[in-house]
């Protein structure tokens, strides 16, 4: 074990997957999101508060509906959040990245390939829907929500670094930048990734 934190333990095998070519396993983007959490709790006020989900979330959702997820969240008001990023991991070999963005009153999913996936756009307009009702006791309206499949978003040109991709999806949008990186950065990103996750913190 190279770092305990979040209730997370990464090994020397998990950081691993940031080298070369490997593609990221659940750990290494679970321990990613709290830090994106946990950056925004350390720059309040500067930065969007954010709450991150887990992998599990989407599998969860999606296989038993509301009712499986419910008590994810029964320590934190997902509506008090500016940003709630959701890492997703299509067929077990492909990841992408839906960003519900509270402030903006956006879901966004985003695919370094290109490929749409409404079945999870659905799943989370649907979830706030119920989230509301069993948390706030009150109906929440997304019909002025954009509810989108983002088109014009940096592309892979390999099999390998949709996990990578995702990361900085929800790592740029977390704190209000435009997503301006590329295939070039990836093997930095990689780097980067690593020392912050052993680090426990985001450089910035």
């Amino acid at each position: 074990v190279l770092i305990s934190k979040f209730s997370l333990s990464i090994t020397r095998n998990d950081i691993r997957t940031l080298s070369g070519s490997s593609w990221l396993n659940d750990e290494v983007i679970n321990f990613y999101m709290n830090l994106l959490t946990d950056r925004s709790q350390r720059s309040e006020g500067k930065l969007p508060s954010v709450y991150a989900m887990n992998t599990f979330f989407i599998p969860r959702l999606l296989q038993g509906g509301y009712g499986n997820v419910k008590r994810w969240t029964r320590k934190v008001d997902i509506f008090s959040k500016d940003i709630i990023p959701v890492p997703v991991h299509v067929s077990n070999v492909h990841w992408c990245m839906a960003i519900i963005h509270m402030r903006n009153k956006t879901i966004r999913y985003y695919d370094s390939m290109g490929k749409p996936n409404t079945e999870v756009l659905n799943a989370l307009e649907n979830y706030l829907l119920e989230e509301s009702l069993d948390k706030r006791k009150k109906p929440f309206d997304t019909s002025d929500f954009i509810i989108e499949n983002v088109q014009n978003v940096p592309h892979q040109t390999n099999d390998s670094d949709c996990g990578v991709f995702s990361c900085m999806f929800a790592e740029y949008i977390t704190r209000n930048k435009s997503l301006t990186f590329s295939q070039e950065h990836m093997e930095y990103f990689r780097k980067k990734m690593a020392l912050e996750i052993c680090g426990g913190e985001l450089w910035n």
